[in-house]
């Protein structure tokens, strides 16, 4: 993955982790999956805020989306993809992979990958774990679905939900790429003196100062000509129930900072680099109209 040329805007990713606001793993001490039902549904009115704000600025998007929002959100997964979009799986219940045995993981993306594609008429090509937590079985699965990408690496390993994984190499396309097919498409931090700052999104994208981040992403554009940024739908919703009770101060902290301000951030982030190529991941990476034969047993990647 070379630099980007001179007078080259790169390619600017834009992922959507499609999940609602009680699915996060912050809150998940108060809101385990058998209580999803019970919680006041946000996601399809932010939703349609991040489109609306995605079609003013020619934004084609990857939403990774929780097959449990899919199955009680169909109409919206169709719009989603109406609107240009691409549809990829985030897994069924936003559980850390980490945290699934074998068999517990291979049913949660099996679970998923069904519900999207009797939604969209095709299976999904792409697959993001729940909070980046990617692992050696992992990989092994998406072989066997017959995935032919992941986004689930995030190298700011200050994060301990953060996966590790090796055989990673380089293809002749500038790629990255596991040794059993799958593609990787890591998501974007920032390298300051050795030392890996995070910048890909999400609450650091609420964090930093705006123009601070955006030096950052004009750095990380000159030196890989591609960035790729993540956001939830939640993230634009500071009228979204707080949750004080049962959750540590740094988690609340995480989770609420700055949400009255997110909207208008994403807006002056797409208009500072509204001459870059925002692309898919499935369009960056070559892959929107192919996708890896499901195989045998999937070939372990160890982490």
């Amino acid at each position: 993955m070379g630099a980007r040329k001179p007078g080259v805007p790169g390619s600017l990713i834009v992922t959507v982790d499609f999940e609602d606001w009680f699915q996060v793993e912050n809150l998940r001490a108060c809101f385990p999956h058998e209580k999803w039902e019970l919680c006041e549904s946000r996601i399809e009115g932010n939703a349609y805020k991040l489109l609306e704000l995605f079609d003013l600025y020619g934004v084609r998007a990857t939403f990774f989306i929780l097959g449990w929002v899919a199955k009680r959100r169909k109409d919206l997964v169709k719009k989603i993809a109406a609107m240009g979009h691409e549809v990829a799986s985030h897994g069924y219940y936003h559980r850390l992979c980490s945290d699934l045995s074998v068999s517990e993981l291979r049913k949660d993306l099996e679970m998923s990958r069904e519900v999207l594609g009797e939604i969209t008429g095709r299976a999904p090509l792409g697959y993001r774990a729940p909070n980046f937590s990617i692992t050696g079985d992992l990989v092994g699965i998406l072989r066997e679905l017959g995935f032919a990408y992941d986004s689930s690496y995030n190298n700011f390993a200050l994060d301990k939900r953060h996966g590790r994984v090796y055989g990673l190499e380089v293809t002749s396309q500038g790629h990255l790429a596991f040794i059993n097919g799958v593609k990787e498409l890591p998501v974007s931090n920032l390298n300051v003196a050795g030392k890996t700052i995070p910048w890909a999104g999400g609450g650091y994208f609420r964090f930093w100062p705006t123009h601070l981040f955006e030096l950052g992403v004009s750095r990380i554009l000159q030196d890989q000509g591609h960035y790729v940024f993540y956001c939830h739908p939640w993230e634009i919703d500071p009228a979204q129930p707080r949750q004080s009770l049962g959750i540590g101060s740094l988690a609340r902290i995480r989770h609420y900072l700055n949400l009255d301000k997110t909207l208008k951030r994403l807006e002056h982030f797409f208009m500072t680099f509204r001459k870059s190529n925002f692309v898919p991941c499935s369009h960056f990476l070559d892959l929107e109209d192919a996708a890896l034969p499901a195989g045998g047993p999937g070939e372990e990647i160890r982490s």
